[in-house]
Formats: structure tokens, sequence, C-alpha cells
């Protein structure tokens, strides 16, 4: 009552008092002890309801006297990080003089502990895919129940929203990665502030900030400037130091197929971002710096790449201008170990993810861009302008190891050094190249050069001197059996790249020196010294020139091995199989040929030498003093080429060989020539076709080639001198013929063989072999020779075949046609004083009817017989000739006759008398006594050689009388050859 009534007597100032006062207290009193868990409740309701996850918030307090608010114990939880998002504690202290300016300032806003949970599962799943999807959901939903109003105009305009101090401490963010086989974590504590936010000020001391990241193992990331709103500009300076990127290195552990075992990562940089008057990003004073990188395959020793220092310094970037500049790169001591193996290149997929199909997804795109970029340089459309000021590698080595190989080999370049300068993507500029490096420890390359990237034009020249061969072997030795055992290589090349194509052109020389090929095992080519003289290569019109080859000491061996395979076909064979394979052969086939131009080949102290080991004993020649030129070498068709040379065969005998060789068409006109070849080095071959080795003698040989669409023909004069066989040896190739005695037949009075040899053949017929038919020549000549002597001998004996000597039938005498071809033997005789005659009389049946017919005319006539020429004509003679015939054969004789006789007395008389003859004659030869027959022989034999001794005057010794022979098919003499 008391107080009812001292309010109806207090004033209306003391009312409104005690009514602000009341309702002070009743705001503190909500503010301090309602409003609190009424916002925690509502705000963890409305954030779990967001986002689908439990939400925790511990605390809150409101301070509605200091219009500040404390949240504590903030978390959403997630099943596998236990945190998503939360931090320890929120604090927001609101300006009461922002509700008199009309602008919202918070004096200060903390916020300590914050925490940040991602973690990557298998799949490419993230713990927050769910909440991303629940906010999705509840937005769609929203958007179904709401109709769309008409959209108010914005006049974009910020609200005026300050901070006079925002802070972040002890924060970190944390990112899991669990996607592979072994989960790993990376922190990174964060903190940062901000001073006089604002979101309308200007000025250099308004929305400072500074943001600073700790790495896990010491690095730092430090972010301070300014920024402002409308237009929004940030500028400042970012630094990041001793950034250890073996930590960020093992989130990726399972997308890569390397291992970062070491690295340091500094970059410092001022930048500029703006959007007006369109969005805009500056860098610029940019430095990075790259200490002690290595990137480690799993499972190898060496890294395989190792940077020690990398320096970028001036570094900028401006997106306006879309230009990017690298004044000044340094790269000290860097190394690459490149390893092939069964897989391919390491280096191609190290940085591939595992996936076999993600890896193969990801060098189809990497293709595709690169095919992009190589476009847009070559036509200078590159989207930004790369400006490279100078870029200096110090120290540079690069290892190239090959584990396909059996064992595995390395080729190394080492103490490289390499500058290059004003290389600018995206412009027509000049950049500028040299360098130079060690290969395997002992080549010394040195390179420099200059040119422009769009359009393609560079220039280049370089200089290799004494490059090891040897190294280099294995790979020649995996393709083929060949092995370089030494040698050294030296290049001094000018070259030239230009174009879309690009098309290249080269110029220079090269020379080896000490080159050792060996195949199987076995020397196959020495060579002292290889020079190439004015060498030039273009791709666009693909031809190759060369103005001079020098051979100096040439040493070739050409090995035949027991099995008869020559050095072609034993390299063919070993080769891997596929080497040659149709498509390969096919693309070659359908591109256009190369055409390769050799000036002058030029050979100085060289050999070519040639052993079979497939003959018994092995055959050896070689060309020794090799020397002279080949000239005009060329693949076109219808050019000549020219070769002059000369040697010394096995070191005494010369050889030359002279004229034109055309490769295509093949043609050719040749003169080859060979004196004083000792023979006994034919023993093989002599052995093999003819059974007997060679004794002794020298050959020469004098061939005119020529070559006419593939047809061969040559001439040749061939001179044995001396030419004897000696011992016999067993070949069942070996010519069944009295050999020796052919090779006396075909030898002259001072011991020459001359044989005219000509040959003729189609070089397209398989079964064609030039030294085949060579051979098969000289043996049929030989054989000839052997078998039937005298049709060789015929021309000296005026054309005459002396191998029989016809004597009248019946008859012994020398008469004149047989006088004619004695002295035709006789001058044989005095040719060839080597030659023995052996003279066998013969006769046969011509002789028979001779002596029967002698008889039978002695019976009829007696002395006074003459002939059955003479006998006819006589009345008395062809009396007893008829009558004789019808006594003896108890036969009339009319019956011989087998046509009418004639009407007149003495024709018929003539025709019945030679009729009885001939029957007389034929019933009566074969009974002629034997002994009779055999001593006509002899006196024929006899008669021949005292004419041969006493009228031509041969030696008595070198004509041997022989057996007789009866019955045979000559009427005199058979001759044969002794020796």
């Amino acid at each position: 009552m008391k107080v009812t009534q001292a309010w109806k007597r207090s004033s209306w100032k003391i009312k409104t008092l005690l009514i602000l006062v009341s309702l002070y207290l009743l705001y503190a009193l909500l503010g301090f002890f309602v409003a609190p868990g009424l916002v925690r409740d509502n705000a963890r309701d409305a954030l779990a309801e967001l986002t689908g996850r439990e939400v925790v918030i511990s605390e809150v307090k409101i301070n509605p006297l200091a219009l500040s608010t404390t949240v504590k114990g903030f978390a959403i939880n997630d099943e596998q990080t236990e945190v998503l998002l939360g931090f320890n504690q929120l604090y927001v202290n609101f300006e009461m003089s922002s509700l008199f300016r009309w602008s919202w300032h918070f004096r200060q806003v903390d916020l300590d502990g914050l925490t940040v949970r991602a973690q990557r599962n298998p799949g490419s799943v993230f713990n927050f895919d769910d909440v991303l999807q629940h906010i999705e959901a509840q937005l769609a939903d929203s958007a179904e129940d709401v109709e769309p109003e008409p959209a108010a105009q914005d006049d974009g305009a910020l609200p005026n929203i300050s901070v006079g101090e925002l802070a972040l401490t002890n924060g970190d963010l944390r990112y899991t990665e669990a996607a592979g086989k072994e989960p790993h974590q990376l922190v990174l504590p964060v903190a940062f502030t901000v001073t006089n936010f604002s979101t309308v000020a200007k000025g250099e001391n308004q929305n400072g900030y500074a943001i600073r990241l700790e790495g896990p193992d010491g690095g730092a990331f430090d972010w301070d400037g300014r920024f402002e709103f409308s237009p929004f500009l940030a500028q400042g300076r970012l630094s990041i130091e001793k950034v250890d990127l073996v930590s960020l290195a093992k989130l990726a552990r399972d997308e890569v197929r390397f291992t970062v075992p070491s690295g340091e990562l500094d970059l410092q940089t001022d930048y500029l971002f703006t959007t007006e008057p369109g969005t805009r990003v500056e860098v610029s004073n940019g430095e990075l710096t790259l200490r002690e990188l290595q990137i480690q395959k799993p499972g190898e020793e060496a890294p395989s790449v190792s940077v020690p220092a990398l320096t970028m310094t001036g570094i900028s970037v401006d997106s306006d201008k879309r230009d990017v500049s690298l004044p000044e790169v340094n790269l000290r001591q860097p190394e690459v170990n490149a390893v092939l193996n069964a897989d391919g290149l390491d280096l191609a997929t190290l940085f591939l993810p595992v996936d076999p199909e993600e890896a193969e997804q990801r060098k189809q795109e990497v293709k595709e861009k690169a095919q992009e970029a190589a476009e847009r340089i070559q036509e200078a459309e590159t989207v930004w302008v790369t400006r490279l000021g100078t870029l200096n590698v110090d120290g540079n080595t690069f290892r190239f190891t090959d584990r396909t190989l059996n064992p595995a080999q390395t080729v190394s370049l080492t103490e490289g050094e390499f500058t290059l300068k004003n290389l600018i993507l995206g412009e027509e500029a000049t950049f500028t190249w040299e360098g130079k490096a060690q290969i395997q420890e002992q080549g010394a390359l040195t390179h420099s050069g200059e040119g422009q990237l769009a359009p393609l034009s560079v220039t280049a020249k370089a200089a290799l001197s004494g490059l090891p061969l040897a190294p280099l072997s294995p790979w020649l030795e995996r393709e083929a059996p060949l092995k370089v055992a030494s040698g050294q290589l030296d290049l001094d090349l000018q070259s030239a790249v230009k174009g879309d194509g690009p098309n290249i052109t080269v110029n220079g020389t090269a020379s080896m020196d000490g080159f050792n090929l060996l195949e199987g095992g076995r020397p196959l080519i020495k060579v002292n010294k290889v020079q190439v003289k004015k060498l030039s290569l273009d791709t666009a019109a693909q031809r190759v020139r060369v103005g001079e080859i020098g051979l100096t000491g040439m040493d070739m061996l050409h090995r035949v091995d027991s099995q008869g395979r020559d050095a072609s076909t034993r390299i063919e064979a070993a080769m891997p199989s596929g080497s040659g394979s149709s498509s390969s052969s096919a693309a070659a086939s359908s591109s256009k040929p190369w055409q390769v131009t050799v000036d002058r080949v030029r050979l100085v102290g060289s050999q070519v030498r040639h052993e079979d080991l497939s003959l018994s004993p092995h055959f050896r020649i070689g060309l020794y003093q090799l020397s002279g030129t080949v000239s005009n070498l060329d693949t076109r068709s219808g050019s000549t080429a020219r070769l002059d040379l000369n040697a010394q065969v096995d070191r005494y005998a010369p050889f030359s060989i002279k004229g034109r060789l055309s490769p295509e068409p093949l043609s050719t006109d040749m003169v080859v020539s060979l004196h004083n070849y000792e023979m006994t080095s034919l023993t093989p071959y002599t052995g093999l076709y003819l059974g007997y080795k060679v004794e002794k003698g020298q050959l020469g040989v004098d061939t005119e080639v020529t070559v006419e669409k593939n047809h061969l023909n040559s001439v040749s004069d061939i001179l044995a001198d001396q030419f004897y066989l000696g011992e016999k040896v067993p070949s069942e190739e070996a010519v069944r013929a009295p050999v020796k005695l052919g090779l006396s037949v075909l030898r002259s009075r001072s011991g020459e063989i001359t044989l005219p040899v000509k040959m003729s053949g189609d070089l397209d017929d398989p079964s064609f072999s030039v030294s085949g038919m060579i051979l098969k020549v000289l043996t049929n000549i030989v054989v000839k020779a052997a078998t039937a002597p005298f049709s060789v001998l015929a021309g000296l004996a005026g054309g005459e075949n002396l191998e029989t000597i016809t004597f009248e039938a019946g008859n012994a005498e020398v008469e004149a046609q047989t006088t004619g071809s004695l002295q035709a033997l006789a001058k044989v005789l005095t040719a060839k004083p080597h030659l023995q005659i052996g003279l066998v009389g013969t006769t046969s049946a011509e002789d028979r009817t001779a002596i029967a017919g002698q008889a039978i005319g002695e019976d009829v006539a007696g002395d006074d017989w003459a002939d059955i020429d003479v006998a006819v004509q006589e009345k008395k003679w062809r009396r007893k000739l008829i009558r004789r015939y019808e006594s003896d054969y108890n036969r009339d004789v009319e019956t011989l006759a087998s046509a009418p006789l004639p009407e007149d007395d003495d024709e018929r008389d003539a025709v019945l008398a030679r009729s009885a003859w001939d029957a007389m004659v034929t019933a009566e030869a074969p009974s002629v006594d034997k002994a009779q027959l055999v001593e006509l022989a002899r006196l024929r034999s006899e008669n021949a050689k005292a004419a041969l001794v006493q009228q031509f005057q041969i030696e008595q010794s070198r004509v041997y009388l022989k057996e007789s022979k009866v019955d045979g098919p000559v009427t005199g003499l058979t001759l044969t050859l002794e020796k």
C-alpha cells in the first residue's frame, strides 16, 4: 500500500527513471541469465538441422552491459575425425556507438582454438560430403515451398560493417589422406589478425591484416597487407619460409609413384588484387627458393631428381596483360637419374596415378594439352606471354640406366653448364643459349645457338670430341651379334630448324678414331680413322649429302662359318624377331625414299679379307694396301658411280678395278685385273671340286664386266702359269674326270693355260650366282679338256678333231688322208711338248667287209683282181662272180634281184654280178679271221708311229703303241693322251 501510495505521489520524472531502471534491470537479467540458454539451444538446433550432424555448444555467455558474447566449446561432430569444425572460444564485442552512426562496429572479435578437419577416403569421398548433400537438399526443398519474389534492385553497396580488431589464435587446419594403404595427416597451425577492418573505409590505416600459418616441421606462412571494399582491392606481401615439402608430398604418396625424402621451399612476393576496372592480379618482386629437393622412386638407391638449389628472382605476373616474367633463374648442381625398365621410362611415369586406368587417362589429357600448347606456340597465340630472362644451370648431371639390358648399362652426362637468355613464349623474340658437358666422363660436348619459337626458327652449333663408343655397344649388342670394342667419335655440326614441319638442316664434319667392331666376338671391321667431310642433311628435301668419306687403315674381315653362313646371314638370324616386321617395311616403302649422295669415298692403307671356314682346308684371301676412290655414289635413279681401286692380293699380287656403277637400274661397266696370284691358296676349292691339291701355279685374270637391265655379261682372259695339281684329296663333289690330263691339254708349250671365259646371266634369277657361275665355267672347261681333249686341241690342229685317225678300210698303209691327220697331230705335239700320245690300232665292220671282198676277188680273179667296180665292167669277171655265188650258196642269183632286171643282157649280168658280190661279202665278212684283224690294227699303229717319228720328227718316247682293238667303230686309229 505504501509503495502504491509512494508511486502515486511521485513525479513523472521519478516514475520515468524508475521504469527505465526496471527495464534496464530486466534487460540485464534476461541478458545474463535467460538469453545465453536460448541462443545456445536455438543455434545448436538450427546448425544441426542445417548440417545433418550433431552440434555441440558447451556454453554461451552474454554480457548485455558490455554488449559482448562468448561462445565456448563449439563443435560439429564427425565420426572419422571427431570434429569437423570447432573452436574453443569465440568472443565478440559490439560497440554501442554503432547504434547512433548507422553502422555495425565491433570493437573486438577473437576466435581461439579454431580447428577444421577434412579427410579423403578411398574413392575420393570426403568426410564432409554428406553435409554438403544435406544442405543442398534443404535448399532445394525451401526453393519449392517458397514462391519467388520479384528481385529487389540492389545498388551493389556493402553494409557498413567495421571491426577494430579481428584475431584468430591457436587455430589449426588438419587434412587426413586416407585413400591409400596407410593414412597420413597434415596439420597446419594458423593465426591471423585484422585491424581497423571496415567495408566502406579507405586508407593506409584501414583494413590491415596479418595471417600466419605454421607448418608441421617449422615452416611458416605469413600473409600481411590491407584491403578495401567498393571496389574491392587487396594488396600486401606473401611470405613462405622453410616449408617442408616432405610432409606435403606424403599427402599424395598414394596418387603418384614417388616420395620426397627432402626439400624446402621459400617464397616471397608482393601482390595486388583489384576488381575495377576489371579483375586484375599483379605479382611483383617475387623470389622463390627451392633447397635440397629430392624426388625418390621407391626401391631405388639414388633419387630420380635432385635439386640442391633453385632460385628465381624478380618474378612478376600481370593478369591484365597476361604476362609472366622470370628475370633470372639459377639452378645449381641438379641431378637426374632416369631408369628404363620393362614398364618404360620411370621419369615418364613418376607423376602418374598408381591406378593403371587413371594413369592412362592422365597421359591422354597431358598429351592433348601438350598438343594444344605446341599449336599455340607455333601460331604465336599463347594465352599468356611468358618471359624468361636468364636461366643458368651449373654443374648438372644426367644419368640414363637401361635395365632392359643384362647387365644394366648407364650413360652419363656430367659437369654440365647451360645458360639460356631471353626465351619468350607468346611473342616474336630471339633467344640464345650456350652450354657444355662431359659425356661418359671423356667426351667433351659444347653447344650454342639462337632462335625464336614463333615462327619456329633455330640455328645451333655443336661440337663433340672424344666420345667413347664402347659404352654404347650394349644397345647394339641387344639388336645384333655386334660389339663395339673401341672407338672415339668427334663431331662438329651446324644445324637449323625452321617451319611447322619442322624442317631440319644439318651441316658439318665427323671423324672416328680407333673404331673396332666385332661380330660374335671376332673381328669384323677395324678402322684407324674415319673422316666425314662436308656432311649435309635436309629433312625437307629428304636428302643426305657427304662430300668425302675417308677411310684410313680399314681392316674388314668377311667370314663364312663352318655352316656356310656369311656375316649378313648370321647377323640377320641373330636379330630379335619382328625387327623387320611387314608393317614397318610397308610403312617404309610407302614413304618417300631419302636421296643419299656421297661425292667420294677415299681409301688409304686399308685391307679387306675373306675366309671360308666351310671348306677344308679353310680358304683365305685378302686385298691388302687397298687404296683408291669411289666417287659419285648416289641413290638417285640413273646416277653413275666411278671406281678406281688398287690393292695387293695376299700382299704380293697386283689387283685393280676400274669402271662405272649405276645402282638403279643396275648397270655397270668395269675392268678387273689380277696378276701373279699364287694358286696354292686355291687348294680348298680345287680339292672340293677337282679332287686335288694345287702343287704350284700363278693366276692372272683380266675381266670386262657389263650389266644392263639386270643382265650380266662378262668376258675374261684367265692365265694360269705353271699350274699343276698335286696330291689327291677325297671329295664327294669332285668331278669324275682325269683333270690333270685336262690341264695338260690346256697347258701351252711354255706352261701357260689361257682360258677365254664368257658368262651371261639374269641377276633377277635367284638361282644365278656370279661366283658359282665362275666355278662352273672353269670346271666345265677342265672337265671337257680331260674327257674330250682332242676337241679342245682342235684349234691347234686346224679345227680337226684328232681323237681318231682314219685309214682306208682293210688297209694299214699311211695314205694321203692319213698323212694329213698325222701331220696335224704332230703340230699339236710340238705345241704341247708335255703331252704323250697313245695309238690304239682299231678295225671296224668296214675292215671285215674289205678283207672279205679281197678274199672273194682273189678267189675269182687271182692277182688280176682290181675291185668290184672294175669287175662288173668285164663279162668274164661277171660270169665268174655269178657262178661262184650259185655254186657256193646253191641258189639262183636271180633270186637276189628285188626289182625287174634290165632286158639288155650285159646290163642284166652287171646287176646280177654286183648283187652276188654284195651277198657273198655280207655273208663271209663275219667269218674273217680275228687274228687277221688284230694284225691289221697293229700294223696301222706301227705305221702311224713310224710316220710321226721319221717324217714329222716327234720323239719316239712320246708316242706309245697300245693294245689293238677289233670290231670297233673306228677304221684306223684311236688316240689317247698319256701323262
